[in-house]
């Protein structure tokens, strides 16, 4: 009895453990994950395996009269595996998906360095008790299309500054995000005149076939100002991508 009331409240529960079976990614690849599950001190009955791709993201708030700035855990993608299994003390239970990455999930990587977080949680839904769960980093790179738009960037005179993820959402001539973040790279120009831009932000909305590129100038004097422009995903390089991004950038 004691052993069945310690898990009911997390302690000698089941336990879950996920395992990536793939590699770096890009957004919109399929993945694998094996879910192992480990019996606590007592049998507990399984209802469903949870798991979720989420991400950190930046979002602000207002405190009194001040704006704060924080970051929080947003959702991007959420599965359900219905168990409805008893798994006995020790015993181990495996299975096995394969997820897809949604096509506008934030990259996390960017020539080998860390530039977001975003990762895979896995639970387990007890009767009668708290979940187990993990957390496994996922390794995105941008995709080819998404490179070849931040080269052009660099070569029309910008440094790549930070890269953040927002919370909500955003939208351009013939597109729109439907996670509920976004992920925006941050350039500064490498000739600081007085009256050029002062700040250009690359913002990507990639459907699968094309991917929506929004970019914010902030110019001295003139303010923040809006452009975009679609291009079709199989734009993999400068020369390609440059046709749509040079009027952008001009």
């Amino acid at each position: 009895m004691l052993k069945k009331l310690l898990a009911s409240v997390g302690i000698g529960k089941a336990t879950v453990d996920a395992i990536l079976l793939s590699d770096s990614l890009r957004a919109g690849d399929d993945f694998d994950v094996e879910v192992v599950i480990t019996g606590g001190d007592v049998a507990q009955e399984l209802n469903a395996i949870e798991l979720a791709v989420m991400a950190q993201a930046k979002t602000e708030a207002d405190v009194g009269d001040n704006e704060i700035t924080y970051n929080k855990s947003v959702v991007l993608q959420h599965w359900q595996q219905t168990l409805n299994v008893t798994v006995a003390p020790g015993e181990v239970i495996t299975r096995q998906f394969t997820l897809t990455l949604h096509p506008e999930t934030p990259a996390t990587e960017l020539f080998g360095q860390q530039i977001s977080k975003v990762w895979l949680q896995t639970g387990l839904d007890i009767k009668n008790g708290i979940d187990g769960s993990d957390k496994d980093s996922l390794y995105i790179r941008p995709s080819a299309t998404q490179l070849a738009v931040l080269d052009m960037v660099e070569h029309s005179g910008y440094t790549l500054f930070k890269v953040d993820i927002e919370a909500g959402g955003v939208r351009g001539q013939g597109f729109s995000s439907h996670l509920p973040c976004y992920q925006e790279y941050e350039f500064k120009p490498q000739d600081r005149s007085l009256f050029g831009a002062r700040e250009l932000e690359v913002t990507f909305v990639d459907n699968g076939s094309e991917t929506g590129v929004l970019i914010e100038i902030d110019r001295a004097f003139l303010g923040d100002g809006y452009r975009s422009v679609s291009i079709p995903n199989h734009c993999t390089t400068i020369n390609d991508v440059r046709p749509y991004l040079e009027r952008l950038l001009s």
